[in-house]
C-alpha cells in the first residue's frame, strides 16, 4: 500500500473514531470524548425526549427544525459538562424562552431570552440564572443580564462556551462575549440539555471540551471574604403568610408578623449557606414551598455580638416583603414587589443591596437579629426568586456568631 493510501485510510479511521466516540458519549456510554470532536445533533424525534406541545418540522430551506410551542425538548442520553453548544433559534414575538443545561431533575443552569424589539439597548434582553424546584430565579441574579443584537423577526445564532464555573455567550457572531458569567451556581458540573418554548430551534452543534481558552475557575467573589456581610443565618420551616388585599397597591400583601410568633423549637430551624455575592437564596433550599395562590413566609435569625452600644448602618436587598427585628423590636420593613408602582425597588424589582437601608441599634453583648421574608409575587399567584442579602457599613466593634453552616449549593426541601 502506498504512503498516500495508508494516510487516507488512517484519516478515514480517525474521522470514524471521532464520530463514534462522540455519539457514544451522548448516548450515555463511558468512552472518552476527543477534545476536538463535534457534531450537529439531528432535530428528529429519535434524539429528543419531549414534554408539552413539541413538533419536528422541515422549513423552506429543507432543514430540520424543532418547534417548541410549550414545554421543552430534552436531548436524550446526554451528560454534558464543558465545551461549546451552538444553535439557531427563532423566537415567538416577545415571549420569553431559553435553554437549560447541566440539568438534574428540576435543578439546572439557564440562559434566558426576553426577545423584545429593543434588545440591542435593553439590559433585560438575555440573562443567566440558576433554576431550582422548577422556579426561575431571574430576580436574584440581575448582575447577569444585558443587551444583545437579537434579530426579533428572524433566526439568531447562539453560542455558549462552558468551562467549569464560567460561561461566555455569543449572539449572532459577536467577537466578544455578549454575556460573560463568572460563576455558574446551578449546582452540578454536568447534566442534560433542554430547549424550552416558545421558540424554534435548528442546527444544534455540540463540541465537548472545546472551551476557547476560557478558564474553569470561578471569578473572585468580593463578598466571600468581606466580613461586613451578615452570613450565619438559620431558617425556619416555610409557612403560609396571612395576607390581605392592599387597597392602595391593589395587590395581596402579607399581614405584619408578630415577633412572639417566631418558632421556638430548635428542630424548626436549619442553617442556610450563602450563594456567591452574600446571597441567602431561599429558592435553592425551598422553592416556592407552597402551591396555589398562598404567599409563603419564612423566619431567618442570626446573632451579632457588639463590644459596646452602637448604631450600625445596614444595606439590604430582598424579594418581596421583609420585616427586620433587632432584639425583639421592629427595626425595618418594606416591600420590593416587581412591577407594582410604589412598591418596586431599584433596580427593576430585582434583589440588590440598593433596595433599601436602615440603622440597626446594637447593644453591648449578643444581639438577636430576626428577619421575616415572604415570596409574594402577584399576590402569591407566581413564585420566582426568593432571597435576602444584608451588609453592615463596617465591622468596628462587632463580630458575628456563626453556627453550623449547610453545604453551599446543595438544594434540598423540607
Amino acid at each position: 500500500m502506498s504512503t498516500l493510501s495508508k494516510y487516507t485510510s488512517w484519516t478515514k479511521a480517525l474521522c470514524w473514531l471521532r464520530k463514534s466516540l462522540f455519539f457514544s458519549a451522548i448516548a450515555g456510554l463511558s468512552q472518552p470524548i476527543l477534545a476536538s470532536a463535534s457534531s450537529y445533533i439531528p432535530m428528529t424525534p429519535a434524539h429528543w425526549q419531549t414534554k408539552g406541545d413539541v413538533s419536528f418540522q422541515r422549513d423552506q430551506a429543507e432543514q430540520d427544525i424543532l418547534v417548541v410551542n410549550k414545554g421543552y425538548a430534552e436531548l436524550k442520553n446526554t451528560n454534558f459538562s464543558n465545551g461549546t453548544i451552538e444553535f439557531d433559534t427563532r423566537f415567538v414575538g416577545d415571549r420569553i424562552t431559553g435553554i437549560t443545561f447541566r440539568q438534574h431533575a428540576d435543578v439546572a443552569d439557564a440562559l434566558y431570552f426576553r426577545p423584545s424589539a429593543d434588545c440591542a439597548v435593553s439590559e433585560e434582553c438575555i440573562q443567566y440564572m440558576p433554576t431550582a424546584h422548577h422556579v426561575f430565579e431571574w430576580d436574584l441574579y440581575g448582575q447577569y443580564q444585558t443587551h444583545a443584537p437579537i434579530n426579533h423577526d428572524g433566526w439568531n445564532h447562539i453560542k455558549l462556551v462552558l468551562s467549569g464555573a464560567r460561561m461566555n455567550v455569543f449572539v449572532n457572531g459577536a467577537h466578544a462575549p455578549t454575556l460573560a458569567v463568572g460563576t455558574l451556581v446551578g449546582g452540578f458540573p454536568d447534566g442534560s440539555i433542554r430547549l424550552h418554548g416558545p421558540a424554534s430551534y435548528a442546527r444544534l452543534r455540540i463540541a465537548p471540551n472545546v472551551v476557547d481558552g476560557l478558564p474553569p475557575v470561578a471569578s473572585s467573589d468580593p463578598a466571600k471574604d468581606d466580613p461586613r456581610y451578615v452570613r450565619d443565618w438559620f431558617a425556619s420551616k416555610p409557612f403560609v403568610m396571612p395576607s390581605r388585599m392592599d387597597a392602595t397597591l391593589q395587590e395581596r400583601t402579607g399581614i405584619d408578623p408578630v415577633y412572639s410568633s417566631m418558632p421556638k423549637q430548635t428542630s424548626s430551624w436549619k442553617p442556610v449557606a450563602l450563594d456567591p455575592g452574600g446571597l441567602v437564596n431561599l429558592t435553592r433550599w425551598y422553592g416556592d414551598a407552597q402551591t396555589g395562590q398562598a404567599i409563603t413566609g419564612i423566619w431567618l435569625r442570626t446573632t451579632i455580638n457588639a463590644d459596646h452600644d452602637q448604631i450600625k448602618h445596614v444595606d439590604m436587598g430582598w424579594t418581596r416583603e421583609v420585616w427586620v427585628f433587632v432584639n425583639g423590636k421592629l427595626a425595618f420593613q418594606s416591600k420590593n414587589l416587581y412591577g407594582i408602582k410604589g412598591a418596586s425597588k431599584e433596580p427593576g424589582g430585582r434583589l440588590s443591596l440598593a433596595n433599601g437601608s436602615f440603622d440597626m441599634a446594637l447593644q453591648k453583648g449578643a444581639n438577636h437579629v430576626v428577619v421575616v421574608l415572604d415570596d409574594n409575587f402577584a399576590g402569591g399567584q407566581q413564585h420566582w426568586g426568593w432571597g435576602l442579602e444584608m451588609r453592615l457599613a463596617n465591622t468596628d466593634g462587632i463580630r458575628q456568631i456563626g453556627g453550623a453552616v449547610a453545604k453551599a449549593n446543595a438544594p434540598s426541601a423540607l
